[in-house]
Formats: structure tokens, sequence, C-alpha cells
């Protein structure tokens, strides 16, 4: 009879369920217990203030808040249209000139590896990434594809799939090979690729170190297998690799994120969470590069990678690859790669776009039912809190303003910007109900005028933002002249999508983790599934 594997020799041997394997029970349920009961200390605010007659505190909180997300609001515009201008001027570049004269020797010794997990994804999904990747460049012939697929799908649907693509491809690419991870490994989380890709790149690595090749020589591209990359997108990471201090201990990818392989095809929703991700992620690098977390699954901060990005191979073996055991792959791979290079790990960002798909399903309902249950998944995100609190504990060498920087950073990225809307939009309305005295003060009638007028300067930020969104997100050129209207109002519609999928389920996963409601170890693979019928917005 086989041997079965086990969890154990697939996590990081220093780790459990991504905790330090030193970690008492007792600490781990302390450290999930607070980023749930900090968010939920802010989201009854209103009532706790009331009843212990701080209502100038909780005041002075809003209006600092109001203050400062219009500070953020200008500062964004600035940020989106420095990104877009940095676009084009990228567009124009020639990055394998650039690499050859930076450092040819080593540019020459560079190979790709362009890793691509598939669970049910057709041919009508995979061939237009492969398509793209075989345009790369750097030239096809130095990236070698490797499929990471799930057992369950791989006889019936991925492997036939793959032998089409590799009939097609196979004479363009380096190679092409797959790898299937075996189901039921108990202890790994499911649903999610981290266990999937974390099988493919180990067996991987096993293979090529047997060939006796070197590993260092080796760029990883990790993405969804939906992600379609602008043509120069390697040639532009290669140069900021050879151009960079400590190239090793960092992560490339793209600044400018889209979803426009279906924008124009999902729900309105979907589809103002989508953009604003875009723009978003652009701003992030451009104005706040070293000032939030580039992994981040929250909208109000740069989740930069968005499942795509391009790291050494030997840095991935160095840091253990991905925890099978948690449902998140990326975040925690940037924040496991942040302890073990004792804070030395960032992310270094290039202007060419890639497209990536929206959350979409068979009609309206499926895919809003689709987007909840993928921003409940990101929303366990959060996990990375107490891990990573944990792991900063254990470790002697990290300095403590190391150590204070990167709580703090977690702490705005995942508990303070995820209330603010929140706060903004139905905080003093709440103070109101539930204490009379600030119901009936000057500042009930006042504050809410100046924040109307505050508010209302960021409408002008908005025309500027429509304006440069429309730079990276093309609409369709058959649209009449009302749709175009219909476009300028969806900008409203940020602060329902803030207050619905991008505050509710993310709230309930912090929730889950807070009530130690078992540790999340099953998810929500998305779907990804065409709208039967075209809706007005289709193409």
């Amino acid at each position: 009879m086989e041997e079965r594997v086990t969890v154990d020799q697939l996590k990081p041997p220093d780790r459990k369920d991504g905790y330090p394997t030193q970690t008492p029970r007792w600490l781990r349920r302390v450290l999930e217990f607070i980023p749930g009961s900090m968010i939920w200390f802010f989201v009854l605010s209103p009532l706790i203030f009331a009843l212990l007659g701080w209502e100038k505190v909780f005041v002075f909180y809003i209006s600092y808040l109001i203050i400062y997300w219009v500070y953020r609001g200008i500062k964004f515009v600035v940020g989106v249209a420095l990104g877009v201008k940095r676009m084009n001027r990228d567009m124009l570049r020639d990055f394998i000139s650039e690499c050859k004269e930076e450092n040819e020797k080593r540019f020459n010794e560079l190979e790709y590896i362009y890793l691509c997990p598939v669970y049910k994804e057709g041919l009508e999904v995979l061939d237009p990434s492969f398509d793209a990747w075989a345009k790369s460049d750097i030239g096809a012939d130095r990236i070698h594809v490797i499929v990471a697929m799930e057992e369950k799908t791989a006889k019936d649907i991925q492997i036939p799939q793959f032998n089409t693509l590799k009939k097609k491809y196979g004479d363009k690419f380096a190679s092409m090979e797959y790898y299937v991870h075996p189901s039921g490994i108990q202890g790994e989380a499911a649903g999610v690729k981290g266990a999937n890709i974390n099988w493919a790149m180990r067996n991987y690595v096993k293979k090529i170190e047997k060939e006796g090749k070197d590993i260092h020589n080796y760029m990883l591209i990790t993405c969804d297998c939906d992600l379609r990359p602008h043509p120069k997108y390697l040639s532009a990471i290669t140069y900021k690799y050879l151009t960079a201090d400590l190239p090793d201990q960092k992560y490339y990818t793209s600044a400018v994120y889209t979803l426009n392989n279906n924008i124009w095809r999902v729900p309105v929703l979907i589809r103002v969470q989508s953009t604003m991700l875009t723009l978003v992620t652009i701003h992030n690098w451009t104005t706040e590069k070293y000032e939030t977390i580039p992994f981040s699954n929250s909208v109000f901060s740069s989740k930069a990678s968005f499942s795509s990005y391009v790291v050494n191979l030997k840095t991935l073996k160095e840091v253990h690859y991905w925890d099978p055991q948690l449902g998140i792959d990326d975040t925690t791979f940037f924040w496991n790669a942040v302890v073990r290079y004792k804070g030395e790990f960032k992310g270094e960002e290039v202007y060419l776009p890639s497209d990536s798909d929206a959350v979409e399903n068979e009609n309206m309902v499926k895919s809003y039912k689709s987007f909840y249950k993928q921003q409940h998944r990101w929303g366990w995100g959060i996990i990375i809190f107490p891990t990573t609190l944990a792991a900063l504990i254990y470790s002697k060498e990290i300095p403590w303003n190391w150590k204070s920087h990167m709580i703090f950073a977690m702490v705005k990225n995942y508990i303070l910007f995820f209330t603010v809307v929140y706060l903004m939009t139905v905080g003093l309305d709440l103070l109101g109900v539930f204490s009379k005295d600030y119901a009936f003060s000057s500042a009930s009638y006042n504050l809410p005028e100046a924040m109307s007028f505050l508010l209302g300067l960021l409408i002008i930020c908005n025309l500027f933002l429509i304006y440069y969104r429309r730079k990276l997100i093309p609409v369709p050129s058959n649209w009449p002249w009302w749709r175009h209207i219909l476009d300028f109002g969806e900008i409203a519609l940020i602060a329902v999508q803030m207050l619905t999928f991008g505050f509710v389920p993310y709230l309930q996963a912090h929730t889950e983790m807070m009530l130690g409601k078992g540790f999340k170890k099953n998810f929500y693979v998305t779907d990804k599934v065409e709208i039967k019928k075209k809706s007005i917005n289709g193409r």
C-alpha cells in the first residue's frame, strides 16, 4: 500500500497552523481574540461612548477621520495620476536592452517558472492566459510551465486540458509539466490554492535540484490561472530584480492590477469593488509604497499582488514555501517572509498592466453569492495578525522598533481602516440615537454640515478619478450616451459597496476567529464561470 504523505512533511518545520510550534494554546486564543474585539469596539463605539458620557471624544475622532479622509482623497487622486503616467512611460521602454546593459550575464542566467494552479477552469479561461505568457518579450522558450492540479478534478478535467494546451504551446515554452496535489491530506486547508501550489513547487524544486540545477537562477511567477500579463511584464520585473538592493529579499509585482477580462460583464457592486481595487493598488504603490501592507486583503489597503507576484525560487525555499495549513496563501507568505528576513522583505512594483477576472457566475444572484464567499475568504486574511504577532513574540533577532512598526501596520490596515467608512456614514447618527445630550447639542447640527462640505470636496476628486479610471479600464466602444452617464454615477456606489460586501463578510470572518469557531480549514473556491446572458453592460 502506498504511504500517504502527511501535512508535517509539507508545512514549515517550525510552524503549526501558522504559529511557531512552541506557541501554547492559550496564547493562540488570546491573540486570535484581539483583532475581532478591537473591530467590535469600533463598531459599537457610538453606544459605548454614549454610555460612558464621552460623546465629545467620539465627535473628535469622527472629525479627525473626516479631515484625514479628505486628505487621503486628494492624495489618492495624485497617486492614481502618477501611476497612469508611469504606466504610459514604461509601456514605451525597452526593458530587454536595459537588462542587458545592467547585467547581461545575470540576465542570461535567469529562467522563469509560470506556476498555474487549476481546479475546474475550462480552456476558455486557460488558453488566453497561456497565450499571453507565450507572448512575453523575454521569450517563451525561457519559461517553464508548471500546472498545479487538484486530485479531485485532475483525471477528468485538467489532465485532458493540459494535453490540449501542451499540444498547442509545448513547442513554445521551455517545458510544460503538471503535478497532482493529493486530496484529503489531514491538516491542510481546503478550497484555496496554497496547499496545491505548495505541493507542486516542493516537488519541482526537488526535481531540478536532483538534476544539479541552481534554483537561484529561477524566477517563480505565481498567479491565478486567469491572469494575462502585458508582454513586457517579465522584462520589467527582471530589470527591477537586477537593479534592486537585496533582490532576493523582495517580491515583484504589477502596480497596475486590473480585472479587465470581464469587468463590464459582472454585476455593478462587483464592478465597483473591482475598479476600486485597481485604483487603490496603483495609488498605494505610488504614494505609500512602504507605508501599507502590500498583501492585505482589505479594499482600504494595497493587496498589490492579488495572487500575482514574482519571487526568486531560492527565496521561496528559504521561507519554506506556502503554509498548507493556512487558508490565505499570499498574505501569510508575505508576513512569514518578513519575519524570517527580520523585517527586510519588501515589494518592488512595475507599471505594466496585468488583467484578471472579477468574480462572475451564471447569473447576477449567483455572482453576488460567489462574491460574498470570496470576500469572506479574504476576510480570513486576518489570521496573519495572531500568527505574525506570535512569531514576533518568539523572535529575538528583530529589534523592538521594527516589531512595533509591523504591529502598527497590521492594526492600521486590518482594523482601523476597516471601520472608517462605517463610522463616517452612520457613526454620528447612531450616537444621536444613544445619547440625548449629543442629539440636542450644537455639534449634532454643525458637524454634519461641516462633514457635507468637506466630503463634497471629494466629489471634485471623483471627477478626476473617473478620468484616470478610464485610462486604466477602458469602457466599451459601443456604449450609448446614457450608459456613460450611468458610469459616472457608479462612483457613488463605493460607499454602498464598502458597507456591504466590503464590510459584512470581513466582520463575519473576524468574529468567527474571535469566538474560536474552529480554525478555518475549508474555503470556497471562486468559480471561473461566465454569465450566461449578457447584461446591459456587456461587450
